[in-house]
Parts: structure tokens; sequence; C-alpha cells
């Protein structure tokens, strides 16, 4: 082959590759999206409710006995352009919010503690390593609930790795543990101020409200991905061939742990562990008490990320730095809040988002409630493999779900456990999830094997999902 043909061949696949990134990238969906809707506000009648104020709640609803068709207003270019803007205004205190978030947690991470805790206990069970799962499993999954630990799991790869080999397991043990682990916090929200903290502003609930519910849930998930991944392991322990890493031209062997690795779990992170768990507490304590919400919770956490990097020792312009850091690495989920919101700011300027609203209440009206929210729940399943961020999914669905449920009567905080599971699940799938393949590159497992081998894992949560939003729709799960 000549260097032209070899030449035009590569720029070919470079550009079906640039493509393809293109058309899975959470922000030119959105951009795709926001033109979508420019156009159906003039394909769409224009149509609105009237609001009245719940005596229950004291929340503005929709009166579904009002609805009307007004004169048409089209958007045009300079609108739907304006949308972008308009829309980072309206969530202004939601984007700051997770900017701040996102810093106070990045100086803790950059202390060392995360891996110090998980390196900690790998030391503490050395030899018992079977115990391990369950205990690796709940510390990445609280992480993963409280902070919201996603991509930061990378750096427990390298360690699991090994360990997966000296408990008879292979790669996708340890990126199973680790992504599966940190996964099994997220799909049940729990304290995460990321998806559920954005889904319960957007629906106005109080922050956190229905953590009773979700914790039982979120305990049935650990023990379920626990038992999958062991069962896993304890296969190819028997039987190396069955493993789906297997190759005979590539002997497994069984690597020691090199414990010079790991950090020492010191005093300091001993401190910094006391200091989470109080900046968890007060938050939790202020939300329950005195009805918190947003801006205090983003106070807090901005406190307790100067304590975190006081109680390191880190100076006080390392401190601004690492937030600066954390709040950068953040600036995906954070301003797709914003952009997304650019799509409500369309369909409200073009009035057709309440017609949108009338049709779906009225496709839905005839549907037991239970066949609504189970089918709002596989939207959101569907929706999480274009757009995986949970910010970015929560701002896009809520402000049409939520009137839908008001509409049906069902409970806002039902729509919300349909959102979060929906949101959770195909994050273990979707090769749109950045910090997904980011493991499966650090643990040099190819795609195609991780999707054979998570797909008893997608049917398992899936099962989880579709309970804990039936189960939630039959209480009235509350408080509205």
């Amino acid at each position: 082959m000549s260097y032209a043909l070899k030449e035009k061949k590569s720029e070919e696949v470079s550009g079906k590759s640039n493509l393809k990134q293109s058309l899975t990238h959470a922000y030119v969906i959105l951009a795709v999206l926001i033109v979508a809707c420019t156009l159906l506000t003039y394909i769409i009648p224009s149509g609105s409710f009237e609001r009245v104020v719940h005596e229950a709640t004291g929340k503005t609803v929709i009166d579904p006995s009002t609805f009307q068709y007004v004169d048409n207003s089209p958007v045009g270019l300079l609108g739907m352009l304006l949308a972008v803007p308009k829309g980072m205004k309206q969530v202004a205190s939601i984007i700051f919010f997770i900017f701040i978030i996102g810093g106070a947690f990045e100086v803790l991470t950059q202390t060392g503690f995360t891996l110090a805790i998980v390196g900690h206990n790998i030391k503490k069970f050395q030899g018992k390593e079977w115990l391990l799962f369950p205990i690796i499993v709940i510390m990445l999954a609280c992480l993963a609930a409280t902070m919201g630990l996603a991509e930061e799991i990378i750096i427990f790869i390298p360690i699991l790795m090994v360990l997966s080999k000296a408990m008879g397991g292979d790669e996708l043990t340890a990126v199973g543990l680790a992504y599966c682990g940190a996964r099994a916090g997220h799909i049940n929200g729990m304290l995460n101020p990321f998806s559920l903290g954005t889904a319960q502003s957007f629906a106005e609930l109080p922050l956190y409200s229905g953590l009773w519910y979700r914790s039982i849930w979120f305990v049935i998930t650990i023990i379920v991905t626990t038992i999958i991944v062991y069962r896993y392991t304890m296969k190819i322990k028997r039987n190396p061939e069955k493993s789906i890493m297997y190759n005979p031209n590539k002997p497994s062997g069984q690597d020691d742990i090199d414990f010079s690795k790991i950090p020492d779990y010191t005093r300091t992170h001993k401190i910094l562990g006391l200091a989470l768990v109080a900046s968890l507490a007060l938050t939790v304590f202020g939300v329950f008490k005195y009805g918190w919400y947003i801006n205090e919770i983003a106070a807090v956490y901005l406190g307790f990320g100067i304590l975190f990097g006081l109680i390191a020792r880190f100076p006080a312009h390392k401190i601004a730095d690492y937030f600066l850091i954390g709040a950068k690495n953040i600036a995906f989920g954070a301003l797709i809040v914003g952009v997304a919101r650019g799509l409500l700011v369309v369909l409200q300027d073009g009035q057709v988002l309440d017609t949108i609203t009338h049709f779906s209440a009225n496709l839905l009206s005839g549907a037991p409630k239970l066949i609504a929210v189970n089918g709002m729940y596989v939207f959101q399943w569907i929706l999480n493999i274009l757009i995986p961020s949970g910010s970015g999914q929560a701002a896009t669905t809520m402000p049409l779900m939520i009137p839908i449920s008001d509409i049906l009567e069902i409970n806002r905080q039902v729509t919300v456990t349909a959102f979060h599971y929906g949101d959770g699940v195909t994050n273990i799938l979707t090769p749109t999830s950045g910090a997904l393949m980011a493991c499966l590159a650090v643990g040099k497992v190819p795609y195609s094997k991780w999707v054979k081998w998570v797909v008893p894992m997608l049917v398992a949560w899936s099962i989880i999902g579709f309970s804990a939003v039936t189960i939630a729709q039959m209480i009235n799960l509350g408080p509205f």
C-alpha cells in the first residue's frame, strides 16, 4: 500500500473517530437538543396552565383543569443562543454549589485520605483478603454516596489489581470492585450533593429527605454487588480458564502486594476522617432540624474544605490551589446544569412546555401510577446512556417530570427516586462515562469484555431500581 493510500486511510479512521466522539459528547447532545427544542416551538402549539399554591406543601403546582392554547411565540436564533446564559443565571446557585463541593472534596483528596483509608484496610486484612470484598464495596459506596466519588476511583485500580490477583481473581475483579463498588453508592443517592441534591432542588423537596428509604436499598445494593463480584472471583479461582480475561499465552500468576506503595493511615488521616463525618453529620442535622438548603450546605462544605487543608497543614496558597483544581475538575458537571437548563428556557419562551406536559399527562392519565413511575424510570435509564452526568440529567429532565407527576398526583419524592435509579444503573455500561472508560483503560480491560462481565450486575441493579421505584409509589414516599 502506497504512503498516500495509508495517509488517506488514516485520515478516514481519524475522521470517523472524531465524529463518534462528537456525537457521544454530552454537551454536543444537549446543543442538538436545544436546536431541536427551538424547532419544536414552530411545530407545537403554544399553551399554558395556571399555577396555584398547593395547600399541603406550600409549593407552586399546575392546576390541570386550566390548560388553554395561546398565540404561538416561536423562538428565534437569538432567543436560542440566549437560552444558555439565561439558563446559567436561573440555576446559578446550583452551579456554584457544585463548584464549592467539588473544591472542598478535592482538598480532602489531596491529603491522601481516601487512598490511605482503603490501603489501611488492605494491610489490616492481609492474609484474609476474601473479607475485603464487602469492606471495599462498603467503603467506596459510602464515599460515592456522600462525596460523589467518581473519577477519583481510578487511583484505587492499581492496588486492587494486585489484590485481586492475590485472591485468585483477574482484572475484571479489580475494576468491578472499584467501579461497581462506587456506583453502588451512587445509584441510591443517599447524601450525594451532585445528583440527588440537584434533583431534589429542582423538585423543591427538602434536601436529603427520604434518606431512610434510600438507606434500605443502599444496603441491598451493596450485598448484591458484593455477591456478584465474589462469585465471579471464586469461579475463576477454581478454574482460571473461565475468566473472561483468560489468555493461555499469558500466565496469570499471583503477585504479592507491595505494601510500601500504599500510604500509611496516619493520625492526620484519622482526624480528617472525623472531620468528614462531622461535616456530613452537621449537614444532615442542619437540613432536618433547620431546613438548610443549597446555600447553607455549600457554606458548611466551604468551611470544612478549608478545615481539611488546615488539618493536613497545607499552606494557604495550596488550599486555594487544590480548591480551584477541584472546581476545575467538576466544571463539566457544574456547567452542564446551566446548559441543560437552556432546554427549559427555550420551551418556556416558546410557551410549548405546558403543551408537552398536557399531552404527556393525558397520554399517561389512563395508565396506573405504578406503570407511569416505572415509565419515568425507564426513560431516565435510557437517557443516562446519552447524558451520564447526574446533575446534568437532573437539570434536563426534572423540570418536565415534576409537572407531569403533579398532574398525575404522583409524589415528587417518587419521581426523584425514579430519576436517581435511572441515572445510576446504566453508568456501569455507558461508554459516554469518562470515569468508566478511564477505569477500563487503567485496568487494561477491553470494553467488549467489560460488557460481557457487567451484564449480570446491570440486570440485578435494574431489578433493584424497578423494585425501589414501585415500592416508593405503593407507600407514597414523601413528604410530598
